[in-house]
């Protein structure tokens, strides 16, 4: 269909993006050397955005990076409401602002200068800005789908971890509120296990004979006791290692103290102490002598001057005299029947007596073990006789 003269202006025109600000300049429509012009509408934008009325819509459009053509537009809607005052009988306004506004919009429309500015940040945004833009989103949505594996993964490493926590817990008997608490009160049970593993170890005197008379059937020269610390369990029970070192039952027992450390503080706190400080006095004499000795400070040291004319040592006059060294008691001793430190504790807490005992029940076992073997093939060879 033919279209009308009028109707020409409202015909689209395709125009590539990238030679828009091009086909402008060939065209006449915007002068061939407008940045030039877009620096001094810069320079006046400049100095007229520095006396602005307080608006927060005007600071909105301050706040962007980069004020165009209709930022200026606006701020003009927004003047003839602000300096609406100023306004005379022939409509026009006698603000400096808004005359400065006014300038930097007609000077914007001078040979079109807005649309070669507007279309050079048009290509701008399409050629850089948002395939940049295009790039940012899809690294974030990557990073988004790392954090929500992540994330996963740590939710059921957590799961896991929690089960396992559960079950040690159980483990101990615990309910793993307070676990710190919770296993100091087993600590205090602890004495009364370990004196009913002690009680129970003669049960074991039958196998220990039995392992004895065979070493001494096997080594007919050897007279030592086997397994000593489990016979000595087996029958006095979970005595001191006093008792079990020396023979006899100690008189007092000194059983070392043991210190619940405090516990930690939640948050890291620093104590700076009370400190008040003090101005320092400056010697009047000093300062007037040049300021020479600064700020003195009391240390609380006297210096006396001995009855000797020398420097005040004495070091002695007879080149012969023998040095005589006297050795003090420590005051460590013991005494006698008193079982204290590492005696004082029993053969189950102590540390090598209580391996001393797993090794001998051990090889307790291994005698029985064997013997047990042994003797199944015994009694495999009269079967088969």
């Amino acid at each position: 269909p033919q279209v009308s003269p009028q109707d020409y202006q409202n015909v689209p025109i395709d125009i590539q993006t990238g030679k828009l600000l091009d086909w402008l300049v060939d065209r006449r429509h915007c002068n061939l050397k407008w940045q030039s012009q877009v620096l001094v509408i810069r320079e006046k934008i400049n100095a007229a955005i520095q006396d602005m009325p307080e608006n927060e819509e005007i600071k909105q459009l301050l706040a962007g990076a980069y004020l165009h053509y209709f930022h200026c537009l606006r701020i003009m809607e927004i003047l003839k409401g602000t300096e609406a005052s100023t306004k005379n009988l022939f409509g026009r306004y006698s603000s400096q602002r808004m005359k400065d506004w006014q300038e930097i919009v007609s000077l914007y429309e001078k040979e079109n200068t807005y649309l070669a500015e507007l279309a050079s940040l048009l290509v701008r945004s399409i050629s850089y800005e948002i395939p940049s833009l295009r790039k940012q989103i899809s690294r974030c949505q990557q990073a988004q789908q790392d954090f929500a594996r992540r994330e996963e993964e740590c939710q059921l490493g957590a799961a896991e971890l929690r089960e396992r926590f559960f079950a040690s817990c159980k483990q101990y008997g615990i309910t793993g509120d307070n676990v710190r608490q919770e296993l100091l009160a087993l600590v205090k049970d602890l004495p009364s296990l370990l004196s009913e593993i002690g009680a129970g170890a003669s049960a074991l005197s039958e196998a220990i004979e039995l392992y004895q008379a065979c070493v001494e059937f096997v080594c007919e020269s050897s007279a030592e006791l086997v397994v000593p610390l489990l016979r000595h369990v087996g029958k006095k029970g979970n005595t001191t290692v006093y008792e079990w070192r020396t023979g006899l039952q100690p008189l007092r027992v000194e059983r070392p103290e043991v210190e619940e450390a405090p516990e930690q503080p939640k948050e890291d706190t620093i104590d700076w102490g009370d400190f008040t400080l003090e101005p320092t006095r400056v010697d009047d004499g000093a300062a007037a002598n040049g300021g020479a000795r600064g700020e003195e400070i009391d240390w609380g040291i006297t210096l006396e001057s001995g009855p000797q004319q020398d420097d005040g040592i004495d070091w002695g006059e007879g080149e012969n005299e023998e040095v005589q060294i006297t050795v003090l008691d420590a005051g460590t001793e013991v005494p006698e029947g008193v079982a204290c430190g590492s005696d004082a504790l029993t053969l189950l807490e102590n540390t090598e007596t209580r391996s001393q005992f797993i090794d001998e029940l051990m090889e307790l076992e291994l005698f029985l073990s064997q013997r047990l073997v042994e003797m199944e093939e015994e009694a495999d060879i009269v079967a088969v006789s």
